[in-house]
């Protein structure tokens, strides 16, 4: 396999720290839709969990071999073959540089390898940089729900967003990024 600057492991046990503290970092917290208790055993036995699971797939983001950020993919509907993904960047140069680019291998994976044939992903109208890669990457926005979420207590806008198989195979090539989380070239 050749060395990419962007790459993906598989999280292992020893990653909790890791996670948890990105996952803990108040510029992804107050993102996120669900809240992470401050326990890295929880969380190391989460991702034993998570490793063990045929609907989640999960990867540990390398930009040139450092570790940076986390993406997953859930399969929400399997007899539809609709599923979501998410990602958080815990290191800076994961949020600069590659920007967009490293959801390219994980649409990859889910539409190629895992034979998606949907993505559906919510976003918090705050997230005006996750809202821009969307429509980046070629997500068709279906709408806003007003007040879906509540977060501290808050009531928050989200913006729902869907992108076909299809659609992406019309423009992932703009990206030049051909292969799967595994590094495996899916052309």
């Amino acid at each position: 396999m050749t060395t990419r600057p962007l790459s993906f492991r598989l999280p292992t046990p020893d990653d909790a720290a890791l996670l948890l503290a990105w996952r803990r970092l108040p510029e992804i917290a107050s993102q996120s839709f669900s809240d992470v208790s401050d326990d890295v055993e929880r969380q190391r036995s989460w991702i034993e969990k998570s490793n063990a699971r045929s609907d989640y797939v999960h990867r540990i983001i390398q930009v040139d071999g450092v570790d940076v950020g986390y993406g997953s993919i859930t399969v929400t509907q399997a007899d539809w073959r609709i599923g979501t993904i998410g990602v958080y960047m815990g290191d800076r140069r994961g949020r600069t540089g590659i920007g967009a680019l490293n959801f390219a291998p994980m649409l990859n994976h889910c539409f190629y390898r895992m034979g998606l044939r949907k993505l559906v992903n919510q976003v918090f109208a705050e997230n005006e940089r996750v809202l821009k890669g969307q429509a980046l990457l070629g997500y068709r926005l279906v709408g806003v729900l007003k007040a879906q979420a509540l977060k501290d207590g808050q009531p928050r806008d989200v913006h729902l967003f869907e992108m076909l198989a299809a659609d992406w195979a019309a423009g992932r090539h703009r990206f030049g990024l051909l292969y799967d989380l595994d590094g495996v070239d899916v052309g």
